[in-house]
């Protein structure tokens, strides 16, 4: 006898309410503080009861951690889908990485809330950043390498490791940025694309430095001898 798959309609709405419960997270998260949020103010901006909630998640750790699980799937699929070399195609090198630029700002400010509550949450001893840095070196290494495909009659292997720095770079503003208010270039800057994209260019060009087991040229200091203090 074939079985055959019971209640799809009650699956469908199971996963509907999941994701009701998961964006009234992230709107919640745009106002207020992870610690100040509860399952119940969760569950009445999805509009559905607090044991729909408890059905599907364990506490409020388990669904934090779930919403930054869905958030870095979201992001593997569309960095896969739209920043591919296809899509670069006509696209100079310095619109190339502007556009990688671009992409990474507006995914900071996109998600500035959860990436606060990262790092207020692991202040408190939690791993939960380490999938919010995870998905930031993902972003990193895939903008590299759209961009590494774009240079020619240059060492590539080079190139690659400066335009991880100027990315890390960047990376450090935009935490810093939403981790602390600043008053230079803040997130919402409109000139923040501009400055960032320009590091990167800057990164890109510059010579990188001799390396350290290289004889430097000795420079002799004058030496003036001290003058003993008047009586």
């Amino acid at each position: 006898m074939t079985l055959v798959k019971a209640f799809p309609a009650k699956q469908q709405r199971s996963e509907q309410t999941r994701e009701k419960l998961l964006q009234a997270g992230l709107d919640l998260l745009r106002d207020s503080n992870y610690q100040d949020i509860s399952i119940a103010q969760i569950s009445n901006r999805a509009e559905c009861a607090i044991g729909s909630f408890y059905l599907r998640f364990r506490n409020k750790e388990a669904f934090f951690k779930y919403l930054i699980e869905s958030i870095s799937e979201t992001l593997r699929a569309g960095v896969r889908a739209d920043l591919t070399p296809e899509n670069a195609k006509r696209l100079t090198l310095a619109q190339t990485v502007r556009l990688c630029v671009d992409h990474y700002v507006q995914t900071n400010r996109h998600y500035e809330s959860v990436i606060r509550a990262a790092l207020q949450y692991s202040i408190n001893g939690s791993d939960d950043w380490q999938p919010v840095r995870d998905n930031g070196l993902m972003l990193q290494y895939h903008y590299v390498d759209l961009i590494v495909g774009k240079l020619k009659r240059v060492p590539k292997e080079a190139a690659r490791q400066q335009l991880l720095v100027g990315f890390q770079i960047l990376s450090g503003h935009l935490i810093n940025s939403i981790a602390h208010p600043v008053n230079t270039l803040p997130l919402n800057d409109p000139d923040l694309s501009h400055w960032l994209f320009q590091l990167v260019m800057h990164c890109l060009k510059i010579k990188p430095p001799v390396p350290a087991n290289v004889p430097q040229k000795k420079t002799l200091l004058r030496t003036v001898p001290l003058k003993k203090p008047s009586p």
